[in-house]
């Protein structure tokens, strides 16, 4: 299986423009990933396939996102129930979960 994970500073929203799906971009953190279905992957929901391959994801963030638009296969949007066949090209776009971040100063005597 072919794997692409890639964590860029870019917010995704995908639109509707004529029946057709594009990307729109403004910033904050997304993570990107990209997924090629092995050529004898059997009938299996989006979500499970993602979950499955995804770490840290639950199914309900992947749910989430597939019905925000954010799960593409084949260049289309996809709603959780999609199966995917063999051959598909998954592309996904998760919000990267925010890190709570605590400076504790150094004290030098």
């Amino acid at each position: 299986m072919e794997v692409l994970t890639v964590i860029t500073v870019l917010l995704i929203k995908v639109i509707s423009k004529n029946g057709r799906r594009r990307i729109n971009r403004s910033a904050r953190a997304f993570e990107h990933y990209r997924f090629k279905a092995d050529p004898g992957q059997s009938l299996l929901r989006i979500d499970k396939f993602l979950s499955d391959r995804l770490e840290n994801s639950s199914r309900t963030r992947i749910q989430n996102a597939a019905n925000a638009g954010n799960i593409l296969v084949n260049n289309n949007a996809v709603k959780p129930n999609y199966r995917i066949k063999p051959g598909d090209i998954v592309q996904v776009v998760l919000p990267t979960p925010p890190r709570e971040i605590e400076l504790i100063p150094e004290i030098f005597l």
